[in-house]
């Protein structure tokens, strides 16, 4: 005789096993949380016993006396305790002061501050999760704060890119507080004098390789290399920024995003390839709307592989990272970007047909070497040149890579006092109608947080980060 099964009720009233989707997602969430603690606690023992092996070696390299090694160990396990303290403190907003505005952009800004009862100054990037979340942009801010405390994992102060010190979070807001790199960037650079030498071009390119390649070590691609993304410190050599494209970018959502701007025509228009007067019209316009570009939700798809637009299934490799170096290299020597025109639309026809697309200027001159570094960064990706190949390329003759750091750079950026963000575009605070306006959307946005799910916020839990470089900092006050 067969018996029925009877449906046990939980303490809700629902059948055992079945639950609400609000319940699920805070299991999720509590699921997630525990998972990040003990992710970010390995990875804390991780880096400390590799602090450990890095001091042992060098003070066996160096063979110091036990006397000095038993102090430096001693003065490591001390940082060590200080590190543990400053990762117990809730970081907040109100730990910093505002010194000056040195970026917006479509979610948020970047302000020079100073932290508190010290002098150290940060670059304080502010985004507004409501923002974030409606527009789909969680996935770029979390990939930027991961690329860039991998790289504090993985490379002990690496030149090449810019620290993350810490990162935080409140009810409205995420913050990143990085290090303050005081030249401005490329773009700048370029806009300023139109156009390099060649030894100061492969000055520069050479440093972007390094700077790439340090990335590339570490697994990451970057997908977003440009002269806005090559920041200048203040002896004018080059450090990465801008990871938000690092990670989580699928080529299918990138193939969406410029589908609605241009329809579903990829073919190259005769115009695009017109006259010397009218190519040279479509360069002044792209060189008035450069600034603008660059701030836009958008931006420009100048300096973008043609493999990422694509919807291949495999996707795409670091090699994409390289035709950006040779698009910049381009611009660089010419001017301005091989594929720049009037539209984004235009620029993405170009790029998907380079190989008729992409012309040198007769007035540029251009040795035969520079000419074909770009044509072997600016190919098909399979064709493309490896980190290797390029550092063995003619064009970098007789360069001494190892020490290119230690080298004078081409141009030193005017810094008269620790505050000056004078190679920073002006920004004005807001006005007193504006933050009339910017108070109540952060009253709306509070409001519209209290809606969001718990599933909505997965992606902020765990952004809280601390670097051990801060111990250093303190220690050298």
């Amino acid at each position: 005789m067969q018996s029925k099964s009877k449906e046990v009720s939980g303490s809700n009233g629902k059948p055992a096993g079945q639950f609400s989707q609000s319940t699920l997602e805070k299991a999720a969430a509590a699921k997630f949380t525990i998972e990040q603690s003990y992710h970010n606690n390995l990875r804390f023992f991780q880096e400390r016993e590799a602090r450990r092996e890095r001091l042992e070696q060098r003070m066996e390299q160096l063979k110091y006396p036990d006397a000095k090694r038993d102090k430096l160990r001693k003065k490591l396990s001390s940082q060590v305790k200080t590190f543990y303290r400053i990762r117990r403190n809730r970081l907040t907003q109100r730990a910093f002061e505002s010194v000056a505005i040195i970026g917006r952009g479509a979610f948020g800004e970047v302000r020079l501050v100073r932290m508190r009862g010290t002098k150290d100054l940060f670059a304080m990037k502010k985004l507004q999760k409501s923002e974030m979340i409606k527009k789909d942009q969680i996935k770029h801010v979390r990939a930027e704060r991961d690329a860039l405390a991998d790289n504090n994992y993985f490379h002990q102060n690496n030149p090449w890119v810019v620290s993350l010190l810490y990162s935080f979070q409140d009810m409205e807001y995420l913050y990143l507080i990085m290090e303050y790199v005081a030249g401005g960037d490329m773009m700048t650079l370029l806009i300023k004098y139109d156009t390099f030498t060649e030894e100061q071009t492969r000055f520069y390119i050479a440093e972007t390789v390094l700077a790439i390649e340090s990335i590339h070590e570490m697994g990451y691609i970057h997908r977003d290399i440009k002269p806005d993304n090559l920041l200048l410190d203040k002896d004018g050599h080059i450090k990465l920024s801008d990871f938000g494209l690092c990670t989580g970018l699928q080529t299918k959502k990138f193939s969406a995003l410029y589908k609605k701007l241009i329809g579903e025509a990829t073919e190259l228009r005769e115009t695009d390839i017109g006259d010397r007067v009218s190519q040279r019209e479509k360069i002044d316009t792209w060189k008035k709307k450069r600034k603008v570009l660059a701030h836009s939700t958008v931006g420009t798809p100048d300096y973008i592989a043609p493999e990422v637009f694509m919807q291949k299934k495999e996707g795409y490799g670091k090699e994409c990272d390289w035709w950006s170096v040779g698009v910049i290299m381009f611009e660089m020597l010419c001017g301005y970007p091989p594929f720049c025109s009037d539209s984004p639309a235009e620029t993405y026809r170009k790029i998907m047909n380079w190989k008729e697309a992409l012309q040198f200027p007769e007035e540029a001159n251009l040795s035969p070497e520079a000419r074909d570094l770009i044509l072997k960064l600016c190919c098909d990706e399979s064709e493309r040149l490896s980190f290797k190949n390029i550092q063995e390329h003619p064009f970098f003759k007789g360069l001494q890579w190892d020490n290119i750091r230690s080298q004078k750079a081409p141009f030193i950026p005017r810094i008269d006092y620790p505050e000056d963000v004078q190679n920073f575009e002006h920004y004005e605070p807001l006005d007193e109608a504006e933050d009339k306006v910017y108070k109540e959307e952060k009253r709306a946005a509070q409001a519209a947080k209290k809606k969001y799910s718990p599933g909505e916020g997965l992606a902020f839990i765990g952004f809280t980060y601390t670097s051990f470089d801060v111990v250093n900092r303190l220690s050298d006050m």
